[in-house]
């Protein structure tokens, strides 16, 4: 493909998704509206078609809390730095550029649902914080049940359904595996699940997940439109909704700032890293482990001791920036340049 040539195709493309972005955005402002028309304040907005569709049997909401794991931020940031660094080596992504998209636009999306969160304040449905154990269940059992099939905390939008949405997307739009209608319609599988296990665990109401979906949507067809070029551009798109979410929290009533911190943290470094690193070669399986499992680590321990703002900024810069520069480190390691 010419120069010219590729310059017009991904004009087109810029167009594409800038036209995805606000016929979702568009839909998203609608639902919002006809929340509001209902008191988004208070558990009624459930009202008739938005009513939590929960079932209650013990094996139905078993499943539905595995699958739910699947929309967890920590399974989502796993996969989105798993991909980045060891997927160019095992041809599942044509270049490490592809792979930094998806974690940018990941730590975006973390971003924009707390932000939304904390801006709505909209409750969970009544017994969203309370599960029956079924008798079969072991004891042992018991606490990991209740974990994966309770829910607390804002409800409006969904994150489980906004981040799934986002990142699928991005593994639908950047790897380099079977064909691109079926990976666009396993990303549209899998979002679904995932979306429909929030309603059925009673911890969203529908217009959540909905929501959830169509803010998602607008938000990786803004990333893919400004990001056609390079990352660079989605961690700066991180950054910025990362104030803002940390703005939000700090006047909301959760002050739960630090959460929102990480998020803006993660977008900080690995865009420097990126900006100064500019990786160009990724990992074999077993130094993408080795590298994950300190940056795993470190983000466990700042989730768990829920540090003031500052901390959890520069913890999780750190992180996501080692884990952005460490395929170039560890090929300088390999040629003795270190």
């Amino acid at each position: 493909m010419s120069r010219d040539s590729s310059v017009e195709f991904i004009g087109e493309e810029q167009t594409n998704w800038k036209a995805i972005a606000g016929v979702a955005t568009t839909v998203f402002v609608l639902l919002i509206g006809s929340v509001l028309a209902f008191d988004i304040a208070v558990p009624q907005r459930g009202i008739g078609a938005f009513t939590a569709l929960s079932a209650r049997a013990g094996l139905v909401l078993s499943v539905a809390g595995l699958v739910t794991q699947f929309g967890d931020p920590w399974f989502l940031l796993l996969v989105a730095i798993a991909v980045y660094l060891a997927g160019p080596k095992r041809s599942l992504l044509g270049s490490p550029r592809e792979g930094a998209f998806v974690v940018a636009v990941t730590f975006s999306a973390f971003a924009l649902t707390d932000l939304l969160k904390t801006f709505f304040l909209a409750p969970r449905p009544p017994e969203a914080g309370t599960a029956t154990v079924p008798t079969w269940l072991p004891n042992a059992l018991e606490a990991s049940f209740r974990s994966i099939t309770t829910g607390s905390g804002y409800a409006f939008p969904s994150g489980h359904a906004l981040g799934t949405t986002v990142v699928v997307a991005a593994l639908a739009y950047k790897l380099d595996i079977g064909s691109r209608a079926l990976r666009w319609s396993t990303a549209s599988v899998i979002v679904f699940l995932v979306a429909a296990s929030r309603v059925v665990l009673g911890v969203h109401f529908l217009v959540d997940v909905v929501a959830g979906v169509f803010a998602g949507v607008s938000l990786f067809a803004v990333a893919a439109a400004i990001g056609s070029r390079g990352p660079g551009r989605v961690f700066v798109l991180g950054a910025g909704i990362g104030v803002l979410a940390v703005l939000m929290s700090a006047v909301s009533p959760s002050g739960a700032v630090w959460n929102a911190g990480q998020w803006l943290g993660g977008s900080i470094g690995a865009g420097i890293a990126w900006y100064v690193v500019q990786p160009s070669t990724s990992l074999t399986l077993p130094e993408a482990v080795g590298v994950g499992i300190p940056v795993g680590l470190l983000w466990v321990a700042v989730y768990l001791s829920s540090p003031s703002l500052l901390v959890t900024v520069f913890s999780t810069a750190l992180a996501a920036g080692f884990a952005i520069a460490a395929p170039t480190l560890i090929d300088r390691v390999r040629l003795g340049r270190v």
